[in-house]
């Protein structure tokens, strides 16, 4: 319980000054300081001379990689599922009927073509002759040649 007083005691001291300490205090006026500059001619520092440095050289003998026989590795084929594509549905396009107006094209004339008259006495006709096609009489079959086994 002494704990407890001692802690809000301790709170109460730490923020009642904080509290009673907003007052404004007020700045005194201070002109600006003005300082004259002042020249620094450059400065000019001489080349330093740094030797190349050289690397001794190292012998390093050649990696000899000893063969090893390797099996060549099989991998089993990957299954892929076919992909299923629902159907898009696209609905009939209303194409409107177009009223085309009717085209009124003018009879054109067209003059009697003259025919001259056909001689049929005039012209020789050679008769025709077809020869005459053998057609077996109906339901009749040739004999079937079987050899025997």
């Amino acid at each position: 319980m002494a704990c407890i007083t001692f802690l809000v005691l301790l709170l109460l001291a730490l923020v009642i000054p904080q509290g009673f300490a907003n007052y404004k205090k007020h700045s005194i006026y201070q002109p600006p300081v003005e300082t004259p500059s002042i020249y620094k001619p450059p400065v000019e520092k001489p080349s330093v001379y740094k030797p190349p440095f050289k690397k001794s050289l190292v012998y390093k003998p050649p990696v000899k990689n000893s063969l090893m026989y390797k099996p060549p590795v099989f991998k089993p084929p990957v299954y892929k599922s076919p992909i299923y594509k629902p159907p898009v549905y696209k609905p009939p396009v209303y194409k409107p009927p177009v009223y085309e107006f009717p085209v009124y094209k003018p009879p054109v004339y067209k003059p009697p073509v003259y025919k001259p008259p056909v001689y049929e006495s005039l012209v020789y006709k050679p008769s025709i002759e077809k020869p005459s096609t053998y057609k077996p009489p109906i339901g009749y079959q040739p004999q079937i040649y079987t050899p025997p086994y």
